[in-house]
């Protein structure tokens, strides 16, 4: 059961780091191991908006689809996910934005998720810390390429 806990600071705003991870459909253009991404439907709850996604990840031979719940905070402070269907026991993560100065703000990041799939639940075990890091770069990478 990896758990694993990132804050970093940016050189962006916090509605500008929000929308980069909200958009879920452009995933498959930057983040690792993601071989497409696509937002199934969209809701109102509240002061949330509910996206259900499905993520195709994988390499090599290892390809596998999920669904995910996505509850973005109107306010563009917190995305928390959570998986629906697909190969994981469970899957939940939960981005949190702060804003800290006119162009900085700082991103909080945690992810705890346990595989079906036992030999790549293995896998993910062992390189959870490389692939974990290569992910959060990915956004931050993302951010430098379109603002």
């Amino acid at each position: 059961m990896p758990k694993q806990e990132e804050n970093k600071t940016v050189s962006y705003t916090k509605d500008q780091m929000f929308d980069l991870v909200a958009d879920i459909d452009r995933y498959d253009e930057f983040l690792p191991w993601c071989n497409n991404s696509k937002i199934i439907s969209s809701s109102t709850e509240g002061d949330k908006q509910i996206i259900i996604a499905d993520l195709e990840i994988g390499y090599d031979q290892f390809v596998y689809t999920y669904r995910s719940e996505v509850k973005l905070h109107k306010d563009k402070t917190e995305i928390n996910v959570r998986n629906l269907d697909g190969p994981f026991k469970y899957l939940e993560n939960n981005w949190k934005f702060n804003t800290l100065s006119e162009h900085e703000c700082e991103i909080q990041f945690n992810i705890d998720f346990e595989l079906n799939i036992s030999l790549l639940d293995m896998l993910m075990k062992k390189f959870f810390d490389l692939a974990f890091q290569k992910m959060v770069d990915a956004f931050i990478s993302r951010a430098n390429e379109i603002y």
